[in-house]
């Protein structure tokens, strides 16, 4: 297989299509993991860090619990911590 890209303008076109918030928020979820992951890959390949990792988010939203890309919400783990605790010294008691 081939790796020598030879038509750059191909390249801007398909990662300005695939670049689309909405294109991801839609079809990402509907992918397996391990889709994802090629399109990742071939994103970031492709100088598209960003876009890669909207497209990994987008699909990390629908994944569940167990599935290997699940992200559990902030909120779920937030911890209230008084700032001045973490400091640890008598004066800012």
């Amino acid at each position: 297989m081939s790796t020598l890209i030879t038509d750059s303008n191909a390249v801007l076109t398909f990662t300005g299509q695939w670049a689309r918030q909405e294109m991801a928020d839609y079809i990402a979820p509907a992918m397996s993991c391990e889709e994802i992951d090629a399109l990742y890959g071939l994103l970031y390949a492709m100088g598209e860090p960003a876009t890669a990792d909207m497209w990994m988010t987008a699909h990390a939203r629908g994944d569940q619990a167990g599935e290997r890309h699940y992200r559990a919400t902030d909120a779920q783990y937030a911890v209230p911590v008084d700032p001045m605790d973490l400091l640890q010294c008598d004066s800012c008691q």
